[in-house]
């Protein structure tokens, strides 16, 4: 049985997945489980091959994926119905806002099923900010608050090199989408129109909303297209804030001095909002191999094995019971049970996938233009108006 997955622990990935292997085989001796990683971009070209795939070609059994691909891979025609593999297959003590990425739209048949989540959050150095400020928290309620305090701190550390207010929380140094995801829903604009029939990436709130996490590079308050490891983080002590999905347990765990606290995405608008990503499994159409993988998915639902991984990679548990142990191990996650009740998913549609990429591409030129002192908002904003209408596009012809 062969498993696609993603580099879910950054540099201890192998080391990861070999302890996976090793517990699944202690439960199941007789299934031989293989993985092989992709990041999510290669992940992404190939799912497109999978339908037709050369007789050269490795199938693979099972694939991690974000909940937002689910409707595609159903459309694909390469996802396998778990409710008929298996009619028992519950999703009763999953956690709320993963349920619904799980089905084919319309429908209450499943065709992935939760491992695991990342919820985005903002992360500080408790001696750093109270160098600046008196009320550290009340300030970051907003994002004007963010952006004075970054100020602050780029003064106050002036002297110190390779030192930026804000660790850039992508290891490449990109201008990464779904850390602006809070930016554009605390503004009260999504995607989409609420029937899903028009896109809003085109409208003035959208603009406002990429402009305010754009502002970070652009006023050399966050590193950009530079590799994590030659530049100062929070741990070094050359960062004192960063925006991430992953809650960094093990990374500030083990830092010294000052204590790092966790509180909600600043907000842009009336009140702030979290990015809730979701990491699915299926089990591919093609597969020779569907009840081994079925084991899989279920002993991955395990509340034993919840907590396990999601500590492994620095994530949350899906399931209610295994999250609630999990924050409560630390008075810090504790914090991530308010985030939570903010949270949103991206919307489980047929051209959300395609909607991420062609954004990606737009920050990407972005980035670019900031490091080489060309970028204008005038630039963005067209650029916005042009995915506005390939979106309209997708829409016209996939419904979603």
């Amino acid at each position: 049985m062969i498993l696609w997955a993603m580099p879910d622990s950054g540099a201890k990935t192998k080391e990861d997945y070999a302890t996976l292997v090793e517990l699944f085989k202690q439960a199941y001796p007789s299934v031989d489980l293989t993985v092989r990683v992709f990041t999510r971009n290669v992940l992404w070209r190939r799912i497109f091959t999978m339908k037709g795939p050369m007789p050269s070609e490795e199938v693979p059994d099972l694939i991690q994926i974000p909940h937002y691909w689910t409707a595609l891979l159903v459309k694909q025609g390469v996802a396998e119905n778990l409710s008929q593999l298996d009619p028992g297959l519950s999703l009763v003590s999953c956690l709320m806002p993963l349920k619904e990425n799980c089905y084919q739209p319309g429908t209450k048949d499943l065709y992935s099923y939760p491992w695991w989540f990342d919820i985005s959050a903002l992360h500080y150095r408790a001696d750093h900010l109270k160098m600046v400020t008196g009320h550290p928290e009340e300030d970051l309620k907003t994002w004007d608050g963010l952006m004075r305090i970054c100020a602050a701190l780029r003064e106050k550390f002036r002297d110190v090199p390779g030192y930026y207010p804000m660790q850039n929380s992508d290891w490449r140094g990109s201008l990464s989408m779904r850390c602006a995801l809070p930016c554009v829903w605390s503004r009260g604009v999504s995607f989409f129109t609420e029937d899903r029939s028009a896109s809003l990436v085109g409208t003035e709130n959208f603009k406002e909303a990429l402009r305010d996490y754009v502002n970070l590079a652009l006023h050399d308050y966050m590193p950009i297209l530079r590799e994590r490891g030659s530049l100062g983080t929070m741990v070094s002590g050359k960062a004192s804030m960063m925006i991430s999905r992953k809650q960094g347990i093990s990374t500030f765990g083990a830092r010294r001095g000052g204590r790092v606290r966790t509180v909600p995405v600043p907000a842009t608008g009336e009140k702030p909002c979290s990015y809730l990503s979701g990491m699915n499994l299926f089990i591919n159409t093609a597969s020779q191999h569907k009840q081994e993988a079925l084991k899989f998915i279920k002993f991955c639902a395990r509340p034993d094995m919840q907590l396990r991984y999601a500590s492994m990679v620095e994530a949350f548990p899906a399931f209610e019971e295994p999250f609630d142990q999990f924050i409560s191990s630390s008075p810090r996650l504790q914090n991530y049970r308010n985030i939570l009740s903010s949270a949103r998913t991206l919307p489980n549609m047929i051209i959300m996938g395609t909607v991420m990429e062609i954004l990606k591409r737009v920050l990407a030129v972005c980035a670019e233009q900031i490091v080489e002192n060309r970028f204008t908002q005038a630039s963005l904003d067209r650029e916005l108006d042009l995915t506005a209408k390939e979106i309209e596009y997708l829409l016209s012809i996939y419904k979603g």
